[in-house]
């Protein structure tokens, strides 16, 4: 992802963050219960992953020139 993008909720206005749900630490401990629990539990970590807001973890972020992207950028404050 080359282009800004700017979060709707926090005004943000930058490189998107790629998050994962869930935990490093309880997939690991699930693959050494058994296969079964940790493939489910990886599967659905990696299908939650989002591109998201870096400053409040914002999952529906849009592109800075896309009309919504547009009228966010207009509420941001001039800089000097």
């Amino acid at each position: 992802m080359s282009q800004n993008y700017a979060c709707p909720n926090c005004g943000f206005v930058g490189k998107p963050k790629r998050y994962t749900k869930g935990s490093l630490g309880w997939e690991i401990v699930l693959w050494v219960l058994g296969i079964l629990p940790g493939l489910f539990y990886s599967v659905w970590r990696l299908s939650t992953r989002y591109e998201g807001c870096p400053k409040c973890r914002y999952p529906y972020i849009v592109p800075e020139d896309s009309p919504e992207g547009q009228e966010i950028l207009k509420k941001q404050p001039a800089s000097s």
